[in-house]
């Protein structure tokens, strides 16, 4: 982790350093708007200010950071970045050499309703097992229907995929407790597997190749720079 941390502070110092041979010159606007953007998680200014103090900071110590940070942004959208380049045809031949990659799994539709009381929660069951409407009882005691669509495998607690996967559709479940409520399920849906096709996955392997070209060619840059930087470590 030393060693890791370390080849990244020379990677910063080195993309810094070009930055500013680059003579880059970054608006004082971003850097004020990157600060009212951190000043926003705080109560008031007296909040974030005192929170720079514990850390023995001040403002100025802040905005030479974001300004920093953001030189080394705009020498790698020079030098890397604007000279990425992706054809239609590799993001073609990606899918087709992939296609395992892209099958969405079965997802399930369904509605549920959340009670606090366990007697209510069965009398509530009864008169949907009797062919009632959720919606319609929901309102008839004030609850709310709440509607989610999901995919077996960890989107959902292990309890709620459960039953939601074990009913059948349009089938309501027995209450669940859940800690302190209980919960009724409906399975409205059931969607099948199936493959994307090109154009729904074309955008994410757009990204994808570009990340991962984007990444090769700012390693080869990098170790260009190392190799023609003096790089001292000085060691306690």
């Amino acid at each position: 982790m030393k060693l890791d941390l370390l080849d990244k502070l020379i990677e910063d110092r080195l993309i810094l350093q070009e930055a500013r041979k680059g003579n880059i010159i970054i608006n004082p606007d971003r850097i004020k708007s990157r600060v009212n953007e951190i000043r926003k998680h705080y109560g008031s200014d007296t909040e974030f200010q005192d929170s720079l103090a514990k850390q023995g900071l001040v403002q100025a110590d802040i905005e030479a950071k974001i300004r920093e940070q953001l030189l080394m942004y705009s020498v790698i959208e020079r030098e890397i970045k604007s000279k990425i380049t992706i054809k239609p045809g590799e993001v073609t031949d990606f899918y087709q050499e992939n296609t395992a990659k892209f099958i969405l799994p079965e997802q399930r539709e369904f509605e549920s309703i959340t009670i606090d009381n366990e007697g209510l929660a069965n009398e509530i069951f009864d008169k949907l097992k009797s062919g009632q409407e959720l919606q319609g009882v929901a309102e008839e005691y004030s609850l709310t229907v709440n509607k989610f669509t999901c995919v077996k495998g960890g989107q959902l607690r292990k309890d709620i995929e459960d039953t939601v996967f074990k009913i059948n559709l349009a089938q309501i479940s027995s209450p669940v407790k859940i800690e302190n409520n209980y919960y009724i399920f409906k399975l409205n849906n059931i969607i099948p597997p199936r493959h994307q096709n090109l154009s729904e996955v074309q955008d994410e392997i757009y990204t994808m190749l570009s990340n991962k070209k984007m990444q090769e060619a700012l390693t080869k840059w990098l170790d260009v720079l190392k190799e023609h930087t003096y790089i001292k470590i000085l060691q306690n």
